[in-house]
């Protein structure tokens, strides 16, 4: 009885030191996935303030790398559109539209496949400034 006591109570151990391991390298790979999403997510937040500040609303394409959080290079792309919208009394209102794709910095433009973060910003403008600012989308592609 005593060793089969003493087997049983080993069984349980292993199984236990079994889920311990398996749990410490998720975490690892968890950790990392983590990190590069919160990088990519504040590259995109710093992207979007910086084209707030644009006065201009002019159809254009641009980028930012921010190498700085996490130690993970991002990159963030946008493409600018700059569309009237009419009201039902034909009075026109200049909109500014921004999609901003956030990927590892490989050195080149964010392939579509491989965005960590897509969000899609309007910008509305009045005299030159912009008064308000909308978050129409925000994804993360895990």
């Amino acid at each position: 009885m005593a060793i089969g006591f003493v087997l049983m109570v080993g069984s349980i151990g292993a199984g236990l030191a079994g889920i311990a391991t398996t749990s410490l390298n998720n975490r690892n790979s968890l950790e990392v996935v983590r990190n590069r999403e919160y990088a990519a997510d504040g590259a995109v937040e710093e992207a979007i303030a910086k084209v707030r500040a644009t006065q201009t609303c002019t159809p254009s394409s641009g980028s930012v790398l921010d190498t700085s959080i996490v130690a993970t290079g991002i990159r963030v792309d946008w493409l600018t559109v700059c569309p009237t919208v009419m009201s039902s009394g034909s009075t026109a209102y200049p909109q500014r539209n921004v999609i901003f794709s956030a990927c590892e910095n490989t050195g080149t433009t964010c392939d579509p496949a491989k965005v960590i973060v897509r969000a899609q910003v309007n910008f509305e403008p009045a005299a030159g400034t912009v008064i308000k600012t909308f978050v129409q989308s925000w994804s993360v592609k895990r």
